[in-house]
């Protein structure tokens, strides 16, 4: 459990760095000159961000409402247990990439906030 939280948070950071820097590249091409220009790209790209895992989460859930409990149909007969370590391995996956997706998200919002303070700091 530890190793799968340990890496979801250095793989978030990393998510998050490269976002970051992507944004930076935008707004310099975009010529953004003003900390509040920077500030609401890194925004918008962490809203962006969390927004596709919660989409992600609820796409499951969705799927699960219309066909049903899709474990109980497969080809080769499992017993309940089998059919729980699916079901479980599907969820979690969904959920571990909700938290890595949320957790780059707000890096990204504090990215935004870093930015304001930075610009007001040195008067950009």
């Amino acid at each position: 459990m530890k190793n799968s939280i340990l890496r979801i948070l250095i793989s978030a950071i990393l998510f998050s760095l490269i976002s970051g820097f992507i944004v930076a590249i935008i707004g310099l091409i975009l010529k953004w000159t003003t900390s509040t220009q920077f500030s609401d790209g890194f925004f918008w790209a962490g809203a962006i961000v969390i927004s596709i895992g919660f989409i992600n989460v609820m796409g499951m859930r969705s799927q699960e409402t219309v066909t049903g409990s899709r474990y109980n149909q497969s080809a080769v007969r499992l017993d309940m247990a089998e059919q729980f370590k699916n079901w479980e391995a599907d969820v979690l996956h969904g959920y571990h990439l909700l938290a890595f997706l949320g957790i780059s998200g707000l890096l990204l919002f504090g990215l935004s906030g870093l930015a304001i303070l930075i610009g007001r700091r040195f008067g950009i």
